[in-house]
């Protein structure tokens, strides 16, 4: 096994936890809409959001964390601006001395997330360190130590929200809402959708 990062998305599928079809559709609501992986794929209804924490919990190096228990120091709360918080979905945990240096442990959704976390390092001027934790746990801990700090981030349009299949849905019939939606939104012609059908 080697030891490239892989992303989210890619470590469910190949977990079997969602299909190839559930990623790309995850991928393209990302796209269009923002925010992260897992809250696409638990928007769209392909997975639970508490499937996605235990997966990542069960993985040696994503650590759960609950941040009810936890009691956070100013310093540490300071490292990172609060915009920049709301903005990842991210929560300052902990500062550990490690040899000469030291790093910040923070609460995310995405672990595997690396660009953020290079983001999150700059920011800290050290290592940061992820654990993992659901985005509402990491909202109402935002929400409590930034009285008054940043809203939360707005919801998707309504649109996406309502967009339901029944479960029983062949991968067929998803393409093809799929598809029909991008046509709707002018992400793609009616050509381009052919060709993928």
């Amino acid at each position: 096994m080697d030891n490239q990062p892989t992303k989210l998305g890619e470590m469910l599928l190949q977990a079997g936890l969602i299909d190839q079809f559930q990623l790309e559709s995850a991928l393209s609501y990302q796209r269009n809409v923002g925010g992260r992986i897992g809250s696409a794929l638990v928007k769209l209804g392909y997975i639970a959001e508490q499937t996605i924490l235990d997966y990542l919990g069960a993985q040696s190096r994503f650590p759960r964390i609950d941040l009810q228990a936890v009691t956070v120091a100013r310093a540490v709360l300071s490292m990172i601006p609060a915009a920049k918080l709301y903005k990842c979905m991210a929560f300052p945990v902990e500062l550990r001395k490690d040899g000469a240096g030291k790093s910040l442990v923070v609460a995310m959704t995405d672990p595997t997330n690396l660009l953020m976390i290079d983001d999150l390092q700059f920011m800290a001027g050290c290592r940061v360190v992820p654990v993992v934790a659901a985005e509402a746990e990491i909202l109402s801990a935002l929400n409590r130590h930034f009285a008054g700090g940043n809203p939360a981030p707005s919801p998707p349009p309504a649109d996406f929200d309502q967009v339901r299949l029944p479960g029983d849905a062949s991968a067929a019939e998803r393409l093809d809402r799929l598809l029909a939606l991008l046509q709707e939104k002018g992400i793609l012609t009616r050509r381009e959708a052919d060709k993928l059908k």
